[in-house]
């Protein structure tokens, strides 16, 4: 006689009375209505309603749908930003891979009780697939409570300075390490009161099923059911709560991410179109640039710094904060978050801004160097970089600007540069040169634009020089506007002064449609920046080159000669912010680098897009903050470490900041040059001039 072995099969609610099946939709019905209850007060705490925050989201989706949506799946699923911290990005897939998967494998069970099977009589959960579902969801609760085990020694055992986290972090931390160890008794105590010949394919639950037999004795019905219930009702009372537990950011930061995925990495605001303003009656009265509390904030800026999870990775990354200014990127998004929570619960408008109410302080909104590092590091796609400008622009109007930055942009003004030296000075970089303005030139393929550091620092004037030998010597048709030229108002825009850099930019748009300019050719990234991301704000159609780009192409062309060097020692290249994180322009530079050095050439371990700050930007060239150690120290450090003998930038600032830092740091040994000084040296010497 043959024996029936069935096979593997997945049994429902063994040993529970039968009204349970249905008697859990009521629960889950419930816990989903407080969950959107509390989801709802959670939006409304930024001032933001959810009807306003879903038409945001479905107009972003509308505008840019594979943008968006592309975004959201890197961001969300494939932990693109939090895969940049190892430790971090190890125990967060444990975490987050693990607990997706335990869900999935839970709505799996009850398709296939409550539909499939009951609809069509249909069971999936059999044979080698189920067999297969068992493994994978014992590894992922094991993988869950490594993963929580593995969160918790960082927090309280290695206690990292960046990581915030509020309160209900470590009500989260107990409840996934229950759900873990509690799911895996669960599957223990059922293979006791039901065994079954697959059970070695629960390898936990098998395990533990053996330890547990002999403690349940006749009581192993009754102790599977009360493990039951309380692993079930807690995790019925956690789908309510996520909304107000550390687990908020798994519904919050999807909905931040979509609203701020088509935004560009430094694009700033434009609080006010001054062009219109001026076309009606020229009156600036009551127009606000800045902001003087967070309530005042647009509701997708409000409801993103509400978004914010306190996770540190901003602060971590910060040159600022490594310098010992004054300034934390979380701390500022937490400080202002708490003051506009404050702000929407009182259901007022504070009468004084965030620096009188202690808030923060003005220190703070000087110390940013808006490099953009904290921004890209945050999971919630976090802009501080932009609200340190806007809370800038408020200090400005309010005429608290402290002296040394009074006087930048005085000498913009003044001057029509930032460095406040005499205007008629702009050109005698070019004395003694052959170059070509563009009355010699009146239809050049590139207006060659030199911007205020070439046209007045003696150290970045070799940059330009080194340019125009190599423009010439490749033929490459260019010209100048000599003293037409003027600041294109790049500080004046990151330090606050809005309508001053407005009035500068109506002034160099109208200035380059003047001479119907196509093209420009720039080697500082903060005018690239200056014209590429704000001038079009304002109809500026002209395209912008940087010379690392041009350069690239000279050299792969052949247009200009730059053998790899044999004896010319090590070469690394340090990414400017502006150019690399903000720009996007990453492979150029290294071409240029690999073609001058060739194996020579080594990188920096800090590279990129997650470049460190040479301590230059947002207008920090031009003043000095108060700090521990200076920001271009601690990257001339990292360059130092290398082992390389020149360190090449692509940017006059950074030029400027490292090497002044190595004098400080007594290496004057290193080199620092421009990609320029370096191809011009490859010229024959007439040509290198």
């Amino acid at each position: 006689m043959t024996t029936y072995t069935p096979a593997p099969y997945r049994e429902y609610l063994p040993e529970l009375p039968s009204w349970f099946a249905w008697g859990i939709y009521p629960v889950f019905v419930v816990a989903l209505v407080v969950f959107c209850w509390l989801f709802a007060r959670r939006v409304h705490r930024s001032g933001t309603g959810v009807r306003e925050l879903g038409r945001g989201v479905v107009a972003a989706v509308k505008q840019d749908p594979t943008g968006v949506l592309g975004r959201v799946v890197a961001d969300v699923f494939g932990q693109v930003r939090v895969r940049r911290d190892r430790l971090g990005a190890t125990l967060h897939l444990l975490i987050f891979g693990s607990f997706g998967v335990l869900v999935i494998g839970t709505a799996l069970v009850a398709i296939e009780e409550d539909f499939t099977a009951r609809v069509f009589g249909w069971h999936f959960l059999r044979g080698g697939f189920y067999l297969a579902f068992e493994v994978v969801l014992d590894t992922a609760a094991l993988a869950l409570a490594v993963g929580t085990a593995l969160a918790m020694w960082r927090r309280y055992k290695m206690r990292p300075a960046h990581l915030g986290g509020r309160t209900s972090v470590h009500v989260v931390y107990g409840v996934l390490l229950y759900f873990a160890l509690s799911g895996l008794a669960l599957e223990g105590a059922r293979l006791v009161v039901r065994p079954v010949d697959w059970d070695r394919w629960s390898y936990v639950g098998w395990a533990l099923s053996k330890a547990l037999d002999p403690a349940f004795g006749a009581h192993a019905i009754g102790a599977y059911q009360v493990l039951w219930v309380a692993h079930a009702g807690a995790a019925f009372a956690l789908i309510a709560l996520i909304p107000i537990l550390m687990l908020d950011h798994v519904v919050i930061l999807p909905v931040a991410i979509a609203l701020q995925a088509r935004r560009e990495p430094g694009m700033l605001t434009t609080p006010f179109d001054l062009p219109a303003i001026m076309e009606a009656d020229g009156d600036l009265e009551g127009v606000n640039a800045g902001v003087a509390s967070p309530v005042k904030l647009g509701w997708e800026r409000r409801f993103m710094l509400d978004a914010c999870i306190d996770c540190g990775r901003c602060e971590a990354v910060c040159p600022a904060n490594a310098a010992g200014r004054p300034l934390s990127p979380r701390v500022l998004v937490q400080a202002l978050g708490s003051d506009l929570r404050a702000s929407v619960a009182a259901g007022t408008v504070p009468d004084d801004d965030v620096f009188a109410r202690e808030v923060l302080t003005e220190d703070t909104a000087w110390s940013c160097l808006t490099c953009g590092a904290c921004a890209r590091e945050c999971p919630a796609l976090v802009d501080q970089p932009g609200t340190v400008v806007q809370l800038r622009r408020h200090l400005v109007e309010e005429g608290r600007v402290p002296e040394r930055q009074a006087g930048v942009l005085e000498a913009v003004e003044r001057n029509q540069n930032p460095l406040g030296l005499p205007s008629y000075q702009r050109t005698q970089w070019a004395e003694g040169l052959d170059v070509p303005t563009l009355a010699d030139n009146p239809n050049p393929e590139y207006l060659y634009w030199i911007g205020c550091m070439a046209a007045y620092d003696q150290r970045a004037r070799s940059v330009a020089k080194a340019m125009v030998a190599i423009l010439t010597h490749a033929g490459v048709s260019f010209a100048v506007l000599g003293e037409e030229e003027s600041c294109c108002g790049e500080a004046q825009r990151k330090l606050g002064d809005e309508a001053g850099f407005q009035m500068r930019a109506m002034e160099t748009i109208a200035l380059l449609e003047g001479h119907e300019v196509v093209k420009v050719l720039t080697h500082c990234p903060h005018c690239l920046a200056t014209f590429t991301k704000d001038y079009p704000q304002f109809g500026a159609t002209f395209e912008v080159v940087h010379h690392s780009v041009l350069l690239a192409e000279l050299i792969a062309a052949g247009r200009v000669p730059a053998p790899a060097a044999s004896d010319g020692g090590t070469l690394t290249y340090h990414d400017p912010c502006n150019l690399g994180r903000l720009g996007g322009v990453f492979d150029a530079p290294r071409a240029v680098c690999a073609a001058v050095a060739g194996p020579q050439f080594v990188e920096l371990g800090r590279r990129a897009d997650a470049s460190f700050c040479c301590g230059a930007g947002g207008g920090n060239y031009f003043y000095r903050v108060d700090e521990e150690r200076s920001v271009s120290s601690l990257r001339l450090a990292e360059v130092v470490s290398s082992g390389a003998g020149t360190v090449a930038t692509a940017c006059p600032f950074c030029l400027g900041m490292l090497e002044d830092a190595t004098k400080s740091a007594s290496a004057e040994s290193l080199r620092v040059a421009d990609l320029a000084e370096l191809v011009a040296a490859t010229l024959p010497a007439a040509s290198a001039g």
